[in-house]
């Protein structure tokens, strides 16, 4: 760094002003070590569905509001100077003998405050509790798109263990297919084998290579899906802390998982909400029909100028009903009908797309987890088959082909295990999501 000089105190100063601000630049750069349940809970944070599920549920809440303000004091106050030129008292039917018709100038003062309070309109308390309904079904469909996203963050880390996994299983097999060239190699040069074994081994070699690459770069697009999933930089190297959960014997009950779906997905209680809703509009348009009862006080000041006002007030009752609203009711009435039908359909095929998605949960979760039994007992025999297989071959009693096909087929197991226990881990999520549980889901 200093070749070609004399190390000086400034010069030793400038390399220290270097490192140091090296360090933070490095410290920054540092892998980020993330668990499964860090990812939910970044994904269910950032992640656009749930942002605007969010909002739509303070939407929701603001219209509660709205329609609720109908039904409470209104108060409203006004003040008002005015100046008349000219006032006709006949245009008015006015007329008085020996007064003039036309007045003016003159000038009018008033300020007042008028109170409107309703007693009693049936619409209005159904459309007060439509939007209470509402709001409630937003603040659940708030809630299943949290699942939906917690479930898509679950199964990315997933998919970014299983690469990981498939990284270790290609890079076994690329470390075998070292060892067995080598061997073909040194058993060419003891005059044991032929160049046509070496050949065959420097085949396999380049091929465990060849899938190791891809392996590596599958792992590289695993890891960006999840960090676009959890909202993480896109640049920032990730560890990840958790794996593989061991594979249970047992799995759970079709009765209890229904139950347990019936009253953990959102979705279900949404359609309620929604169903009850539509129930609520219905009462309120046939409640257009019924009286409205209202009372109203105002309290003024009144004068020509402010300065000689004086206190006057009113108060009143009134109660109106319609008469003759052209067949608008009625039509509004169907409406609101074919609305509430609508809510109602949808909350039963809910219910049995919910059932659905637990039935097929536990297929996938059953399935899944006898295919990784079966692997595990397949990698074994692979190992075992290639073992066997490597040791006839440097005994000389064994061709190179058999040694190639043992080589290939514990490839295949390996890779087989390893996408068998990944099924399996996605089932775990899917049976989570189909009950409801997909935010709480854990390794």
């Amino acid at each position: 760094m200093f070749e070609g000089g004399a190390v000086t105190p400034a010069r030793l100063l400038a390399a220290a002003l270097v490192l140091a601000a090296a360090l933070p630049a490095r410290a920054a750069e540092a892998p980020l070590a993330v668990s499964l349940r860090d990812a939910i809970s970044a994904a269910t944070g950032s992640r656009l569905d749930a942002r605007l599920a969010g909002e739509r549920t303070e939407q929701a809440r603001r219209r509660v509001m709205i329609e609720a303000a109908s039904l409470l004091p209104q108060v409203l106050g006004t003040v008002s100077e005015t100046r008349t030129m000219r006032e006709n008292l006949a245009a008015q039917g006015l007329h008085f003998s020996g007064f003039p018709n036309i007045l003016g100038p003159f000038d009018t003062f008033d300020a007042r405050a008028e109170l409107t309070q309703t007693v009693f309109d049936w619409s209005a308390l159904r459309r007060a509790r439509s939007a209470r309904d509402s709001a409630r079904a937003a603040a659940l469909e708030e809630s299943a798109a949290r699942e939906q996203v917690a479930a898509a963050a679950a199964l990315s880390y997933l998919e970014a263990l299983r690469a990981g996994r498939a990284v270790s299983a290609a890079s076994a097999d690329a470390d075998l297919a070292d060892r067995l060239l080598s061997l073909a190699r040194d058993r060419k040069a003891q005059g044991a084998a032929t160049g046509v074994d070496v050949v065959r081994a420097e085949a396999r070699d380049a091929d465990a290579a060849a899938a190791l690459l891809r392996a590596r770069t599958g792992e590289r697009e695993a890891l960006l899906r999840l960090k676009r999933v959890a909202g993480w930089p896109l640049g920032r190297e990730l560890t990840l802390t958790d794996d593989f959960a061991a594979v249970s014997s047992s799995a759970p009950a079709l009765e209890a998982s229904v139950d347990l779906a019936e009253s953990g997905r959102p979705e279900v209680a949404a359609s309620e909400a929604r169903a009850a809703a539509a129930a609520a509009a219905l009462g309120a348009v046939r409640g257009e029909r019924a009286p409205r009862v209202s009372v109203f006080g105002a309290w003024a000041l009144s004068g020509t100028v402010p300065s000689d006002a004086q206190g006057v007030g009113d108060v009143g009752a009134r109660a109106s009903v319609p008469l003759f609203a052209s067949g608008s009711l009625s039509a509004q009435a169907a409406e609101a009908e074919s609305r509430r039908r609508e809510a109602q359909a949808r909350l039963e095929d809910v219910r049995a797309q919910v059932e659905l998605d637990v039935r097929l949960a536990l297929e996938r979760l059953s399935e899944s987890a006898e295919e990784e039994r079966a692997s595990e007992r397949s990698l074994a025999l692979g190992e075992r088959e290639m073992e066997m297989a490597r040791d006839r071959f440097a005994a000389g009693v064994g061709a190179s082909v058999d040694l190639v096909e043992a080589q290939a087929e514990l490839a295949r197991a390996r890779s087989a295990q390893v996408s068998a226990l990944a099924r399996y881990q996605e089932a775990r999520v899917n049976y989570a999501a189909a009950i409801g549980r997909a935010v709480d889901f854990t390794l």
